[in-house]
Formats: C-alpha cells, structure tokens, sequence
C-alpha cells in the first residue's frame, strides 16, 4: 500500500502549483501534453456547466458561485472508487463546518451512479459525466483519473489536486481546503492604525502569565496567532522562529498566541518546545484577544509599533514554500517600523485554517 504524502508536504507543492500559474504552465503528464489537455491554473475561473446526479437532478455550477465547492473527479466503479466515496462522506461534516459543497464527478452511467450511491448511503452527489466531456474540460484526461478542485466564490480555482490516494481523499481534501476557505473570513481589519489594548494571559508552559508588551521597551511587538494542529500554521513554524531570533536583536518582541477551543494546554505546550519557540507562547482560551483584533485565522499576524498602534496586520509572507515567496510581508513591515516609519503596507489577507471559538 502506497503511503499518503503529508499534509505539509502536499501544501508545498501546491505552492509550487500555485507560482506556475503565472507563467501560465501546469501540465500533468506526457500523455496529458500529447492530448493537449492540462489541469486548471490556480486564480483561473472554472468553466460552469450542468450535469445530472444519480437521481437525475440537474445542477448547474453557477448556482453555488456564492459558496465553495469542491469537485472530485471519478474514473468508474471499483474498489478503490469506493474507497474515495467512503473517505468522503466519513468527512462530511468537516466540509459542512468550513461551507463547502461537494461533488464526485463520475463517468459512469446513471444507472451505475444511483446503485453506487445507494449502496455507498453517500451523503453527497454523483454526477453522471457519461462521456468525460466536463471532465476534459477540467483537464482530467484519460490515463490521469484522479483529480480534484477546490474552488471559491465566482468558480475560482483555489486548488487543483493531482496527488490523490482514494481511501485517505476525504481528509486530505478536507484538510486542505480548510486552509483556502478560512481566507474568506479575514482581511483588511479596521483596527489598522488605532491602539491595542495591552492583555494578560497565561503561558502554555504553566509558568505564570505574560502581558502581550512585556516591559514595552521594544521598537515592535509581533503577535502571532499560531496552531499546533493546523497543517498551513506548521508549515510557519521554522520560519516563525527564525524571524523571532533575527530580529530580537533589533528591538522587536514576538508573542505567540494559541486560541483554539479544540487544542489542548498539554499540545500547545509540547509543539512549542518541539519547535524550539524562543518566544512566549500564550494560551487564549477565552478567545479575549482573538476577539479583540479579530483575528481568524492560523497562522496570521498582527504588529504594533513601540507605542501600541496597530501598525500591520495579515500574512507572515505569500507563500508556504520558502523557495516560492515573492513578498516577505511581515518583514518589511518590522524593516519600515524599525527605520522609524510606517510601513506602505498596512494590511493583507491572511491565508490560514479557522480559529476554532466552540470546543467540538
């Protein structure tokens, strides 16, 4: 049995995927590029149709652009077909949490589709691509069966998968689109050049309380709201610490918080030390700050300047992948603050899995 490549790993390359797009060129296989038919690029609107489900329903795409859909690509029926259904609807209520709307996309016959999901008691559609025609269009080429898309609000493509292993899809597919979706929930905050309060809250590692200026002799204070469970929040932790160590020298405190209802103190606190975190890393579990700056996502920051004004707020930088980083966001912005000035960029959207607010 083939072993599922991790989360992690899989957000690199989708990273990767994601900075081919702009020299517009993604192309799967040989056999792809010979039949001239290559997967949908990242930013691209995905091309609407209406296909008919097991039960001969039709659904047209545009009905569902003010929400988020994912669409799984099927080659038939077999065991490993099965597998996949399986895997998804055991998800099921993970996408319901994060609004997504999904789909299997199947060539197969009507009548094969409505045995398949009665038998499977599938809590979602198939839709019946008799003929591969949609599928083509999405460049799910014959040869090249398992493929998926994530999209947004308007046909997006957020996220084309061509790494699939069936019986794990559900969760891996879940697992990603998280990290896409929760987008939609945060960007420019009002809070952008006003104060912040200062808090107290307790350390994770069970050694009393820190406020999030310390002894406010610092040029900035960086605070980062992290996560010891979400795949696209552990994908920063190497660099968070890196540019905690870099610019501690330089007059700039970094504080971590962790205010997700569904982890625990005895998590938080062993991820931390895991990762060498030379900052403190506080514990929200009332949600205080998180409320406060309206924070949403992990991993997402938010810096003030020496006086307590929120100065910048949004992502660490543009990509997950080091190599593909084109703007190091929250370094210009501590570079401006600590040259004495404000940095040109105040606000960008940050990219991250939902702050979890209820415990499940």
């Amino acid at each position: 049995m083939r072993r599922m490549p991790s989360i992690k790993a899989l957000l690199f390359t989708l990273a990767g995927v994601w900075a081919a797009a702009g020299l517009g060129i993604y192309s799967l296989t040989r056999l792809d590029r010979q039949q001239d038919i290559t997967m949908l690029l990242p930013r691209s609107q995905a091309p609407s149709f209406s296909l008919p489900d097991q039960s001969g329903k039709l659904h047209d795409l545009r009905d569902y652009e003010k929400r988020s859909v994912a669409l799984v690509f099927l080659p038939g029926e077999s065991d490993e077909v099965r597998g996949e259904l399986r895997s998804l609807k055991n998800e099921m209520k993970r996408f319901d949490k994060i609004g997504v709307k999904v789909f299997a996309v199947a060539t197969m016959e009507k009548a094969t589709a409505r045995q398949l999901h009665e038998s499977e008691q599938l809590n979602f559609p198939i839709l019946v691509d008799a003929g591969g025609k949609i599928g083509q269009q999405f460049g799910v080429a014959p040869g090249r069966p398992y493929v998926s898309y994530v999209l947004g609000p308007e046909r997006k493509v957020l996220l084309p998968i061509a790494t699939v292993q069936p019986k794990e899809h559900g969760t891996q597919l879940v697992e990603l689109a998280s990290c896409f979706f929760d987008t939609f929930a945060s960007g420019t905050n009002p809070l952008v050049d006003k104060p912040v309060t200062d808090l107290t809250l307790p350390k994770v590692d069970g050694k009393g309380t820190e406020t999030l200026y310390g002894d406010k002799k610092q040029k900035a204070t960086v605070v980062l709201f992290l996560s010891s469970r979400c795949p696209c929040s552990g994908g920063y932790d190497k660099r968070n610490k890196e540019l905690a160590d870099a610019y501690a020298s330089k007059g700039v405190r970094f504080v971590a918080i962790n205010s997700s209802a569904d982890e625990t103190d005895a998590e938080i606190a062993a991820h931390a030390k895991a990762h060498g975190f030379t900052f403190p890393v506080l514990r929200d579990a009332d949600h205080k700050i998180a409320d406060q700056l309206n924070a949403q996502v992990t991993p997402e920051a938010f810096v003030m300047d020496a006086q307590g004004i929120l100065r910048y707020h949004g992502r660490i930088d543009d990509s997950r992948d080091e190599k593909t980083i084109l703007s190091h966001d929250l370094r210009n912005a501590l570079d401006f603050l600590i040259a004495g000035q404000n940095p040109k960029v105040k606000s960008t959207t940050p990219f991250g899995c939902s702050i979890s607010r209820q415990k499940n």
